[in-house]
């Protein structure tokens, strides 16, 4: 008989409970959503007109068939805080207008989709006390060393095309996906006790229908918080529609059917799973991917069509969320999103009222012309908390080449080249002088070019050309080149302010824009010498973010080395390797617990001490706006709440025009 904490389906969040050693997590509350308002029960439920005229032609089931027995309750605060939202009664209706910037992929569509298998409110609320509980699952209960955790589904869960969701579709995306080596070449480490490689993946349990268990090799007080929005994954990899999926997988398709489809796809006849792993959506729920057209999902709407540019999608009907007062979610009925790859047009674009939402999309350069739009009341302006290191610098310090590896690997030149950055010049132009502030996790923040400059001198770098830059220890000039996709406004430009400080303690630096494309496959060949990208250093307390590990931007070789047991890349360095076993550490303490908190402080220093990576700021906001007509949206300026949560919660949104 398992030792499990059982506190199940108490109907309210208890926050604050210790299950498992987990602080703040209890996994209760079979409802999702808690509060005083309760259930509502079948006889209140209310739908979206467009359905109920499916219902009466007979093209759909009445709702009550459509959503399990015990549906999400979204309450006021089960999304986003009450002192940000103050969620009202929504209207259903409208199509939502959106721009999209890649073909393939749109970042606030994909938000808006996002469905973990847990939640806490304000999405990362876990980090600061309050109490994960189910979202697609009903809750969860784990033993008192946190090895073994029980998951209840939902009963009458569906999946978009209304087929049920099952412990089936459980085991299916276990035994018959991640176990499978062919489709999972490399197991998901989340799904590794502690997110250690040298750990046993999870091992499945089904018990019945509706309740399965996933058991570690060693304690994981974080894996809660792994599945409740962690990386921005979703069930995918836990629950698959196996009813769907098996058409290609060969161990279950009609064989002939599945060689013609390999041949349409030009795929070898033994390559079957490369069909497979195209069909399939993983951890991440790309839905506005027209790839995956038509693969059931849980999300609140699902891609209807595709054509020129321009992508629909249409509310779930079997969505599994309802409102306190018995509406289903979400009240919007679709989703329109037109490509636009000119990013200079895309703000004035929103402005004028072409798009409802702009996300991420705008620089703090453009706050004064929001704000005007505000002012006048077009526009309803949000200045919100980033989630993450708006740019963070980086150096390939597994790069094969033998001179760079000298020059950066020597922690002298790091820090001398952390210590040029003015930062306080750098908060004065880029974020208005209060936007962001000088760094003290990630950074010493110190501006120093003396310093610099001594640091540089003593490793060796004292030789100088005749234009006055550094000769590396072959004689040549050392160079540092910049190779940064425009992955915001501020990214290449702000490289080159870097490169500016860098100039003049005498290392030549250049900044050369890149498209995605390019740089991922540069990336992969282990190519890239420098680059940019973003940290997600506010999301690091949370235990759901491991960017501060090499990953693939200045550690590259040293991340594969871990995640193939040292059977492939090259063996970290003492202070890498010391690195992955804090995050091992981080792991398996529970979220907030001292032996977490020790494990993060250790992560911060070592940053601090060996300058792994350049963040010219921390903790830095972003301008954002809907139009007036979008409501159950938060408006304010450097409101303490990360934005990104907002865009999750689009399934609570409405239209009134």
């Amino acid at each position: 008989m398992r030792d499990l904490s059982r506190r199940r389906f108490l109907g309210v969040v208890a926050a604050g409970v210790v299950v498992g050693g987990c602080s703040g997590q209890d996994g209760t509350g079979s409802n999702g959503g808690g509060g005083a308002g309760g259930t509502p029960k079948p006889g209140q439920y209310k739908e979206s007109p467009v359905l109920a005229a499916r219902v009466k032609s007979g093209d759909l089931p009445p709702l009550a068939e459509r959503l399990p027995k015990e549906p999400f309750v979204i309450q006021p605060g089960t999304l986003v805080d009450e002192k940000f939202v103050k969620l009202a009664q929504g209207k259903y209706g409208g199509t939502l207008q959106l721009p999209q910037e890649l073909p393939n992929f749109d970042p606030h569509i994909f938000l808006g989709n996002i469905e973990p298998m847990l939640w806490a409110p304000n999405g990362f609320g876990y980090a600061q006390g309050e109490t994960i509980v189910g979202n697609v699952v009903a809750g969860y209960e784990a033993n008192n060393d946190n090895t073994v955790f029980t998951f209840h589904m939902r009963d009458g869960l569906k999946w978009s095309d209304g087929e049920p969701v099952t412990t089936e579709d459980v085991r299916f995306a276990f035994e018959d996906v991640l176990y499978n080596k062919e489709i999972t070449p490399i197991f998901p480490d989340y799904l590794m006790a502690a997110r250690r490689t040298d750990n046993a993946p999870a091992k499945l349990e089904v018990i019945d229908d509706f309740t399965f268990s996933l058991t570690f090799d060693a304690p994981y007080g974080t894996f809660p918080a792994q599945i409740a929005i962690a990386q921005w994954r979703s069930y995918g990899d836990i629950i698959k529609p196996r009813h769907y999926l098996e058409q290609f997988h060969e161990k279950y398709a009609d064989k002939a059917k599945l060689r013609e489809m390999l041949k349409e796809e030009s795929i070898p006849a033994d390559q079957w799973f490369n069909l497979f792993i195209a069909k399939q959506m993983g951890a991440w729920l790309d839905v506005s991917n027209e790839q995956y057209m038509g693969h059931p999902t849980l999300t609140a709407w699902v891609m209807s069509k595709a054509s020129d540019g321009v992508f629909g999608f249409e509310r779930n009907p079997y969505y599994f969320k309802l409102d306190s007062a018995g509406s289903q979610l979400p009240y919007i009925d679709e989703l329109r999103s037109q490509l636009v790859q000119d990013k200079e047009t895309l703000t004035s674009r929103a402005l004028f009222g072409e798009f409802d939402y702009l996300g991420e999309r705008a620089s703090l350069r453009q706050i004064s012309l929001i704000a005007e739009k505000a002012d006048k009341g077009e526009v309803n302006m949000h200045v919100a908390q980033m989630h993450r290191l708006p740019i963070s610098f980086a150096l390939n310090l597994t790069h094969t080449d033998k001179v760079w590896r000298e020059v950066v690997r020597d922690v002298n030149f790091r820090r001398a080249l952390d210590l040029a950055i003015n930062r306080e010049e750098i908060i004065e132009n880029f974020y208005l002088g209060e936007f962001a502030s000088v760094p003290k996790e990630t950074s010493n923040g110190t501006y120093d070019v003396a310093e610099a400059n001594r640091l540089l001198d003593e490793m060796g770098l004292s030789e100088k050309d005749g234009e006055g830059f550094r000769l590396g220890p072959d004689g040549k000039r050392f160079r540092v080149p910049f190779e940064i996709q425009d992955l915001s406004e501020d990214h290449i430009p702000m490289g080159e302010l870097i490169s500016e400080y860098w100039k003049k303690v005498g290392v030549f630096t250049t900044v050369r824009k890149i498209d995605a494309t390019v740089a991922g496959e540069r990336q992969e060949a282990n190519q890239l010498k420098a680059t940019a990208t973003w940290a997600h250093h506010n999301l690091w307390p949370s235990a759901g973010w491991d960017d501060y590990l090499p990953g693939t931007y200045w550690g590259p070789l040293w991340t594969l080395w871990n995640n193939t047991r040292g059977e492939d890349g090259e063996e970290p360095i003492p202070e890498v390797k010391e690195l992955f076993e804090l995050h091992g550490q981080f792991m398996a303490a529970g979220v907030g617990s001292p032996d977490g908190k020790a494990a993060l402080d250790g992560i911060l220093k070592s940053y601090r001490d060996n300058v792994w990576t350049f963040n010219p700021v921390e903790n830095s906001y972003y301008p954002t706006f809907w139009t007036t007509r979008v409501k159950n949206v938060p408006e304010g300026v450097k409101e303490q709440e990360f934005g990104i949560v907002v865009n999750i919660s689009m399934e609570s949104w409405f239209i009134d025009e």
